[in-house]
């Protein structure tokens, strides 16, 4: 087969001298490529793969602290949140205990008050018996010094006592 190639090439006016330097010089051009262009250019490209490889982990390490971060505002948020409602019911409990204060010491001074003005109500109940029993005994006196100085009949001794309790009523 080799043969017809070459009868073939000869034939056809194709010059074997011509392919075997062309062959050699894509040869030589090959490995000149491997040498100087390919390993620059691997160079270049496995650079490349590092970079990008590096931009991933960081890419990845960045959505992963992210989302740690992401996770501490949710508890932080959550804490934030129990410390309100503690708060709130403190505040709550606070106001209620300021509240039965309040309540109990109006209690105390309205119950003061109350004492008080019964104790005045009491002493003026008293003063006004005295008063009473003062002019009753000034009635009294009086009675008996005019009946002393007169005899009057039971009729006449029952309308002075009425005139004179009349008397003092109006005052």
């Amino acid at each position: 087969m080799t043969a017809n190639l070459f009868t073939f090439a000869a034939g056809s006016g194709v010059n074997i001298g011509d392919i075997v330097v062309t062959m050699a010089t894509f040869i030589i051009l090959l490995l000149l490529l491997r040498k100087f262009a390919w390993g620059p250019l691997k160079k270049v490209m496995d650079d490349r793969e590092r970079s990008i490889n590096s931009d991933i982990d960081e890419a990845e390490h960045a959505k992963l602290n992210a989302q740690r971060l992401e996770e501490e505002n949710r508890q932080k948020l959550k804490e934030t949140q129990e410390e309100v409602h503690k708060i709130i019911e403190d505040a709550k409990i606070q106001a209620r205990r300021q509240q039965e204060e309040i309540i109990h010491e109006a209690n105390q001074r309205a119950n003061g008050m109350i004492e008080t003005a019964q104790s005045e109500i009491k002493s003026e109940k008293e003063r006004a018996l005295a008063e009473i029993n003062n002019q009753v005994s000034e009635l009294s006196v009086l009675i008996a010094s005019k009946v002393l100085r007169k005899e009057i009949s039971e009729q006449d001794q029952k309308a002075l006592v009425e005139k004179y309790i009349k008397e003092v009523g109006d005052k």
